[in-house]
């Protein structure tokens, strides 16, 4: 089963990192390292931080934990600004707690606007990915400053505030996968093949390399 979710955002983000590759391998000047003064390897420590993606079923949960008490008062701190102190959502932030899943379900039958409705008890998936969200990009004015056991915590509290896990309950990974979530039979995996296109992943192009300007065409990694 696959474990990643395709948007037509994240498919920009790949294209844009794309280009900056491309365009780096158009100033190189074919001798290994080199990069004429523009560019440099990555190295292993500087892709840590970013390497840090949890799937919708706790794969790359990392080690550490958080409970629901511990997560009162960074979640008070760092995060009741926009999301409301009992979850309530301030204006044009997401709130914590919306309509039950029945109720919402019902309305957007209906045709009824439920965008500002949603919430993590009624249109979030799995609690893996919350963890993920919070790690990652939490707070909003200082995203990934959280660290591991805070960053559970606030999980674990937010969990709570949905009123999907109780107050003594404590996020980790192995707890945070059996999570209960309201809305998790709404979310599918799309397994159809791709019948339209042949993925290739080295040796996909004949010819050499045209460099127009600063662009590079007809390179395959």
């Amino acid at each position: 089963m696959s474990k990643l979710k395709t948007s037509k955002f994240g498919l920009g983000l790949a294209a844009g990192a794309m280009a900056l590759g491309l365009s780096t391998a158009g100033v190189a000047d074919g001798h290994g390292d080199s990069f004429n003064g523009i560019g440099a390897k990555i190295t292993d420590k500087a892709v840590e931080p970013w390497d840090i993606s949890v799937f919708y079923d706790g794969t790359n949960l990392p080690e550490g934990s958080g409970s629901v008490e511990a997560g009162q008062q960074p979640y008070d701190a760092k995060c009741a600004m926009c999301h409301g102190a009992f979850g309530e959502g301030a204006e044009g932030y997401p709130k914590m707690m919306g309509d039950p899943m029945p109720q919402f379900v019902k309305s957007l039958k209906q045709g009824l606007d439920g965008v500002g409705n949603r919430a993590v008890n009624n249109a979030w998936g799995h609690a893996p990915t919350l963890y993920d969200m919070i790690h990652r990009h939490m707070p909003f004015y200082a995203p990934g400053t959280m660290p591991v056991d805070e960053s559970y915590a606030v999980t674990c509290y937010v969990l709570n505030l949905a009123g999907i896990v109780p107050m003594d309950f404590t996020c980790s990974k192995e707890t945070l996968p059996d999570v209960d979530m309201p809305s998790t039979d709404y979310y599918v995996t799309d397994t159809r093949p791709d019948v339209k296109n042949e993925r290739c992943m080295s040796d996909c192009y004949d010819a050499e390399p045209k460099v127009v300007g600063a662009a590079v065409t007809g390179v395959s990694q």
